[in-house]
This record gives C-alpha cells, structure tokens and sequence, in this order.
C-alpha cells in the first residue's frame, strides 16, 4: 500500500472510533435504575472508540515514517493483497467470535491462541523480510498470553462479566 492509501486507511478508521464513541456517549446511562456507573450499556463501545482512534493515529504516523521500501517489500501491490487480507482479518474474527469462543475452551486460552494467530499470520511476511521469525514469534505469544490475562481481568473485575 501507497502513503497515501495507508494515511486514508487510517483516516477510515480514526472516523469509525469517532463514531462509536460519540454513539456510545449518547447512550442512556440507566442511572435512574440504579446501574452501577461501570456497567453502563456504553462504556465498552467507548473504550473500544478511542482506542480505534489511537491506534490509527499509530498507523498514520507509521504510515508516514516508513521509508517506501521497506513496505513494498512486504505488501503486495496492489487493492488485492489488501482484499485478501481483510478477508483473511474478518475470518479469524468470526471463527474466534462466532464459532470457538464459548466453547468450553477458558477464555484467557481461547483469547491467546486468537491474539497469537492473528499477529503471527499478519506479522510473517514482516518478521520474514526482517530475518526475524524466531523474535517476532516470541513477541506474538508473550503479547498474546499478557493480553488474553488483561482481557480476562477486566470483563470479570471491571465489567462484572462471567467468562466461561
């Protein structure tokens, strides 16, 4: 992908947080009902929003910072390679979300093989041109095991939600 293509990209998705989270700022609070205040319907949205707008801050600042080789090395040219990607993106998710998790599988490994994977698949052709397998596979599974355990943390302690 192009600059340009990445900086809108990433323009795409800083607006789709905007979004959420002005949508989840407007939602009902439920205070009238008695709701402890973080359980509120919006919060989880919200927290999502903003970290969809951080994160393409990230890639557009990435974006911009990358010299154009390195990334035309790694990308395929082209809207195709990109296609395929999302693709392969929301395919994971819907396994994850749609058909493993719920399983009977604890959540805190269901979410770490998710996290693994999904960096691992997204990450090689990255971790191959940087000569760097061994590395980035060691990151992905740290990354993966200390993110799944945070989740877990903070649907039970935080959000008060029963994880199986």
């Amino acid at each position: 992908m192009s600059r340009r293509s990445e900086t809108l990209s990433a323009a795409g998705w800083a607006l789709a947080g905007a979004a959420i989270l002005v949508a989840s700022w407007r939602m009902d609070r439920l205070d009238s009902r008695g709701i402890n205040p973080l359980s509120i319907p919006g919060l989880l949205p919200g927290v999502v929003g903003a970290l969809m707008i951080v994160l393409a801050i990230m890639l557009a600042l990435q974006a911009r910072r990358a010299p154009p080789e390195s990334r035309a090395a790694v990308d395929e040219p082209g809207d195709a390679g990109s296609a395929r990607q999302t693709l392969i993106a929301i395919t994971l998710c819907v396994l994850f979300a749609g058909v493993t998790l719920g399983s009977g599988t604890p959540f805190v490994v269901e979410g770490a093989v998710f996290i693994a994977l999904f960096t691992t698949v997204f990450g090689w052709p990255v971790w191959r041109a940087e000569r760097r397998v061994a590395r980035g596979l060691v990151q992905a599974l740290v990354v993966a095991v200390l993110s799944a355990m945070a989740m877990a943390w903070l649907f039970e302690s935080v959000f008060l939600v029963r994880l199986p």
